[in-house]
């Protein structure tokens, strides 16, 4: 990585840090990401079939252990704790795991505060879920972070993904269309305060056929407009 590179993805960390408290607005259509009734039907059309997608792998393939990269403000973290035996949560920011936290409030979940390009696990998991985190990995990280999913699985264990398509209504109605090519877009904050991240938008046949090439057999595919989804296996 570059000089560059690196302080974007400083300035990447400093944005989800200082949007903890806003995050989840553009989950549930507020504020800004608020697109009209018809839009927003549209959103949570495609959210309720990445859930209903999600509640039937876990329950065809019922793992235990549990390692969410990037678990954030808790969204999908409060839908796997109560499936799985333990869930270990990582995340860069203390204020988004401090989100989590209260969202979930359960037992069985174990939170690391950690740049996950620098960690690495210590342990072995049936399953590697990561929800909006790989649209935020550099081209030039992609293969490291496979490497990373396939020694933190445990025998027959999975991944599974979740993350954003290309439809410019899913962000702030303030938010400039990201470049697709470039995988850096601009972000700004209620309070007016902009920053850089990168944001790749992967198109479910090349990321499938990417990951085949890391030793994967993945099977993600689209929802009508919003989210890719799916299950990656070694």
């Amino acid at each position: 990585m570059s000089a560059d590179d690196d302080s974007l993805l400083a300035d990447q960390i400093a944005y989800y840090r200082a949007r903890a408290g806003e995050y989840d607005q553009w989950w549930f259509r507020e504020g800004r990401f608020d697109r009209g009734p018809e839009l927003n039907a549209a959103f949570f059309a495609d959210v309720a079939i990445v859930e209903g997608a999600l509640f039937a792998f876990l329950d065809a393939v019922r793992p235990r252990r549990v390692l969410e990269l990037a678990c954030g403000t808790g969204l999908f973290t409060r839908h796997l704790a109560p499936h799985v035996a333990h869930v270990t949560a990582v995340d860069a920011s203390p204020e988004v795991i401090a989100c989590n936290r209260a969202r979930v409030a359960r037992d069985n979940v174990d939170y690391i505060q950690a740049d996950l390009f620098e960690w690495t696990p210590q342990e072995r998991y049936d399953l590697v879920f990561m929800s909006f985190w790989l649209s935020h990995v550099p081209f030039a990280r992609f293969d490291a972070l496979w490497s990373m999913v396939r020694g933190a699985l445990a025998d027959g264990g999975q991944a599974y993904v979740i993350d954003s398509a290309l439809d410019a209504t899913s962000m702030a109605r303030d938010h400039p269309v990201p470049d697709a090519e470039a995988g850096i877009a601009t972000r700004k904050l209620n309070d007016g305060r902009q920053f850089r991240i990168v944001k790749l938008f992967h198109d479910p046949l090349l990321l499938n056929r990417k990951l085949a090439a890391n030793g994967f057999h993945a099977a993600i595919e689209r929802t009508p407009r919003y989210f890719i989804h799916g299950s990656v296996s070694r």
